[in-house]
């Protein structure tokens, strides 16, 4: 067996033991965990040192930033796409605004290597987060 088989074994197992018997707002809270993880991932990233770095650093570094903003933002449409506008009424209607601009900014300060944006989205994130782990311990 070749060790990527293994690897993503592992990984299908973890996400399992992760999910299995979850409620709908925690695994929306772990997506969310994860969104935040890129993102601060990204936001760590000496986007503004670049110059100083040698080809190959400026590569992996580049890249490891888009990677991570793509994911963050990936996740946040999928939870924009997951809402029940009919069922939800104006709080989906909102949270598809507030899902729908978040991705937007991502997707800004992703093009402008804009770090602070990316602070000022994953703060966001952090408190809906906060709003969604309310709503799964009623």
């Amino acid at each position: 067996m070749k060790a990527s088989s293994v690897a993503r074994a592992y990984s299908s197992a973890d996400l399992s033991s992760k999910t299995d018997g979850r409620k709908p707002e925690e695994l929306l809270i772990l997506l969310l965990d994860k969104a935040c993880s890129c993102l601060r991932r990204s936001a760590m990233l000496p986007m503004d040192e670049l110059e100083n770095t040698s080809w190959e650093q400026r590569m992996q570094i580049t890249q490891d930033f888009h990677n991570n903003c793509s994911r963050a933002m990936q996740i946040v449409v999928a939870l924009r796409e997951l809402l029940d506008l009919e069922a939800g009424g104006a709080l989906a209607a909102q949270l598809q605004e507030t899902y729908t601009a978040i991705a937007t900014t991502i997707w800004d300060a992703s093009k402008a290597r804009d770090v602070g944006g990316l602070a000022k989205m994953l703060e966001a994130l952090i408190e809906l987060r906060s709003a969604w782990e309310t709503v799964a311990t009623r």
